[in-house]
């Protein structure tokens, strides 16, 4: 949920954000630590002192108790000072004189020594008020010591009187037993009470809760630190899944965008993926092809090249003809293999389907060429050892048919020998222009005017023969570069064509359209049409379907219109008219 949440609002954190996240998460959780050590710290000295402060007071009122004789006769200071310190688990108690010299002390071995820890300096001047230190006792045992100044309370109430220059201590005699009364309870000497209580414990207890509070912190942080690093991981998700999804996308739109047509079928014979170049090849729509059954949509062909070989061999320059539309076929080069997954597990095969179709063309464009070329050279060399001889033969005959009188058969078959001889010089230039290299002189030209000029040209033929003529011309027509001579050359001689193909007359079109970056010349007529087996060889030389048709006409259309980067395309049908289309490009890439 979080890693879609962060993807649709395309919450993405940087690498060093991260790491700095993590480094002040580190500080908090240290410096939290370390405030918590000092509290404890601070804590267990206020507890101590405290604990100290309530034996002081426990224990000077004991001692007034004491004075008073109302603990009888068994119990005396000493007892007092052992019992405290037994009972309260503190390590001793004792009184000092200002000298250092314990006066009395729970552990009796220890009255009447000195230590110069106690004894009053500047380190260590008690007062009338609490205070407190840490000192180092017996095997280096850390003491939390309270002190003050020893005031029974004995002493507040007069039970020492001075003022009467005696000292009456009020005290008694059992409770001073074996002990300095005088140095206890003299005014001037006010001894020091001191309390030590062993650490210990209470750091044991301290360090029990430090540790609880680090294991607490690290928990904290673990989890921070897992939750920083699941964001981490997160972002990396979100990355890869992104890029997977650029891959895919990228991947989709390469393959639905191939060349080729491709055809996935998985393994229970349902296709899982078809391009647009696989339906239009197959001549199937892609919403019924996608999820269909393989056997229902796909050729025959395919299917028996499919059963045909063995599982996991690739078929290559595999070439069938598989049904188009408008019941034609289309020649394709057929790949096929399997589809195997990371274990090596089938999951279907697939097809590669490659158009041959313009393969196809291109190859009897270039056989035609070939062949064009061939017969030009041919008939170049025949052309010129033909024409040198028709000369001497024309003239000869002029000379001959002079020679009878006028009206003479002698004389008009000598006339229809000139006639035939022109006819066959004719045939020789016509010969000569179609075999010659082309030598174009383009021009920018208005191709509309062209066509109205040429069309100005045959008016009157096309009135002769009953043909009406008719024009729809676009005037937004850019203009092209082209020779003008060889392009009006081409249209009279598809005009002159069309007029002759309507014997009993007829209608003659003319329009002309732009599209993307060609104009279109197309020229109509409702002449007898051409058969479909004529129409493949029109622009073949000496091919023709008029008696006195030299074959060279449309040859040298269609070689012209090439020479202009162009091409040209016949659409008849018999005893129902004819169209040729003239393409020429808007930008000319020249044949050489």
């Amino acid at each position: 949920m979080i890693f879609r949440w962060m993807e649709e609002n395309k919450l993405y954190v940087p690498s060093w954000l991260i790491i700095g996240i993590s480094l002040v998460l580190m500080a908090v959780v240290i410096f939290m630590g370390f405030v918590n050590y000092h509290r404890e710290k601070n804590y267990m000295s206020k507890l101590l002192k405290e604990k100290g402060a309530a034996l002081i007071w426990s224990f000077e009122a004991g001692a007034q108790t004491g004075m008073m004789g109302l603990f009888g006769n068994e119990i005396h200071l000493q007892t007092l000072l052992e019992e405290t310190a037994f009972r309260s688990n503190i390590s001793y108690i004792a009184l000092v004189d200002r000298d250092g010299v314990f006066l009395a002390h729970s552990d009796k071995n220890m009255i009447g020594k000195s230590s110069k820890a106690f004894v009053v300096n500047g380190s260590f001047l008690p007062t009338d008020d609490l205070q407190w230190r840490t000192v180092e006792g017996k095997g280096q045992v850390k003491i939390f010591e309270v002190y003050k100044n020893f005031l029974p309370i004995a002493q507040k109430h007069g039970y020492v009187e001075e003022e009467e220059g005696h000292h009456d201590m009020s005290c008694s005699p059992e409770w001073m037993k074996d002990m300095p009364q005088d140095r206890i309870l003299g005014p001037k000497h006010q001894p020091v009470i001191v309390i030590g209580m062993d650490v210990g414990p209470f750091e044991e207890a301290m360090a029990k809760d430090i540790r609880n509070s680090l294991v607490t912190a690290g928990v904290i942080f673990l989890l921070a630190v897992a939750g920083i690093v699941s964001l981490f991981w997160a972002q990396n998700y979100m990355h890869s899944r992104k890029l997977l999804q650029d891959i895919r996308a990228l991947a989709s739109e390469i393959v639905r965008n191939l060349p080729v047509g491709m055809v996935v079928v998985s393994g229970d014979g349902n296709i899982r993926f078809i391009n647009s170049v696989a339906c239009s090849l197959l001549a199937v729509r892609p919403e019924s092809a996608q999820g269909a059954l393989a056997r229902s949509i796909l050729p025959i062909a395919l299917l028996d090249l499919r059963n045909s070989i063995s599982r996991g061999k690739t078929v290559v320059e595999k070439e069938l003809r598989l049904p188009g539309r408008e019941n034609t076929s289309v020649p394709v080069n057929v790949s096929t293999t399997d589809i195997v997954g990371e274990e090596g597990q089938y999951m279907g095969f697939m097809f590669i389907l490659q158009d041959l179709s313009e393969l196809r063309q291109l190859e009897i464009k270039i056989r035609q060429r070939e062949k064009l070329a061939a017969i030009g050279d041919l008939a170049a060399g025949i052309a010129h050892e033909v024409r040198n001889p028709l000369s001497s033969i024309k003239g000869y005959v002029t000379y001959f048919g002079s020679l009878f009188a006028q009206g003479s058969e002698n004389r008009k078959a000598a006339e229809i020998t000139a006639e035939e001889v022109d006819r066959v010089n004719r045939v020789i230039s016509e010969l000569l222009e179609f075999a010659r290299p082309s030598d174009l002189k383009l021009v920018a030209t208005d191709l509309r005017k062209l066509i109205e000029h040429s069309l100005g040209i045959v008016a009157q033929e096309a009135s002769f023969a009953g043909v009406t003529i008719t024009t729809q011309l676009d005037h937004n027509l850019p203009e092209l570069l082209v020779d003008p001579d060889r392009i009006t050359q081409v249209i009279l001689n598809i005009l002159i064509n069309a007029i002759q193909a309507m014997e009993q007359g007829g209608q003659l079109s003319v329009a002309t359209h732009q599209q993307e970056e060609e104009i279109l010349v197309d020229i109509s007529d409702t002449g007898h049409g051409i058969s479909p087996e004529d129409q493949g060889n029109m622009f073949n030389p000496y091919f023709t379907t008029k008696k006195n048709g030299t074959g060279l006409g449309l040859a040298i259309v269609h070689k012209i219109v090439e020479d202009h980067g162009g091409s040209v395309h016949i659409r008849s049908i018999q005893d129902g008219g004819t169209q040729v289309s003239i393409a020429l490009p808007i930008h000319p890439v020249l044949e050489s």
